[in-house]
């Protein structure tokens, strides 16, 4: 008899187990996953500028921090900074299985970008009439130069392209928002004929190019004109960066491509300027393109 009473005590023990063990992994899986309660005080950061991240989410026995930078820290709350200006990705993991995502934008301070002067990028010397690039180096805004011919600002552009009139020695002056002073360059302009004529290589080359770029943009043959170029200057790269018009730019396939689709004898390419390359058989990398419609030159005449 009792030992009846004992097994009908280990049956009920059992099964009142079992209801228990069922019961809570049932309302383990109907419970909501826990959130990630983490946060930052601050995503839009200055170099050097603290920010606080924090998490609260319940039971974190481990958590992870990665700042997008490589630097890690395992606490619940603390302060960092960057040292470098970008756009970061910070990411919390808990318990090594649940995470959160955050986007960081780190800027310059105004310091740091005052702090980069600005400079002048333009040759020493030039031909009397060749179109010459000046480039504005640095943190600004506003640029006004002065090309020392007219006696008046002549360009307010970043990155302006000039031809002097006359030969002589020029005193080119770049004014800026930031810059107490002017930037200065100095440039020789030498007479059209002259026997210094590397320069004038330079604008042999570009006219040359201009011919082959004006064909295919009236519709001649376009294998011939491109394979021209690009075997005689660019040395077989196709990926030569073009600049249109001083604020466009293309790879030389894509910008021959779009002439010879688009161009249909309605527009002229008016200047080509090649940067001078080091040494007289150096590839040319980089062409600068002056081009506009034909309508337009037919108004303006």
């Amino acid at each position: 008899m009792k030992k009846c009473i004992n097994l009908k005590s280990l049956i009920k023990v059992f099964i009142t187990g079992l209801v228990v063990t069922g019961f809570t992994f049932l309302m383990q899986s109907c419970a909501p996953e826990t959130e990630v309660k983490a946060k930052l005080s601050n995503t839009n950061l200055s170099v050097g500028e603290d920010f606080i991240f924090s998490d609260s989410t319940q039971n974190a026995d481990f958590l992870l921090w990665e700042f997008g930078n490589g630097d890690t820290s395992d606490k619940n709350t603390g302060r960092y900074k960057y040292n470098q200006p970008g756009q970061y990705r910070i990411r919390v993991t808990v318990n090594g299985t649940k995470e959160k995502l955050f986007t960081v934008n780190v800027k310059e301070n105004r310091e740091q970008s005052l702090s980069r002067l600005m400079e002048i990028q333009a040759p020493e010397t030039a031909m009397q009439g060749e179109f010459i690039v000046f480039k504005a180096v640095g943190n600004d805004k506003q640029w006004r130069w002065v090309f020392g011919e007219s006696g008046m600002v002549d360009s307010r552009e970043q990155n302006p392209i000039y031809s002097y009139s006359e030969p002589g020695i020029y005193h080119i002056e770049l004014h800026t928002e930031n810059t107490q002073y002017p930037i200065m360059h100095l440039i020789e302009i030498y007479p059209q004929y002259t026997e210094d004529d590397s320069s004038d290589a330079m604008s042999i080359k570009g006219e040359d190019i201009r011919e082959k770029l004006q064909a295919i943009a009236d519709g001649k043959p376009f294998n011939n004109n491109y394979n021209y170029i690009v075997n005689n200057y660019l040395c077989r790269n196709q990926k030569a960066e073009v600049v249109i018009n001083n604020n466009k730019f293309n790879d030389f396939y894509s910008y021959c491509q779009g002439l010879r689709i688009t161009g249909k004898g309605k527009l002229s390419i008016d200047v080509v300027i090649v940067d001078m390359p080091e040494g007289d058989n150096a590839c040319i990398k980089k062409i600068t393109v002056m081009q506009s419609s034909k309508s337009q030159l037919a108004q303006m005449n």
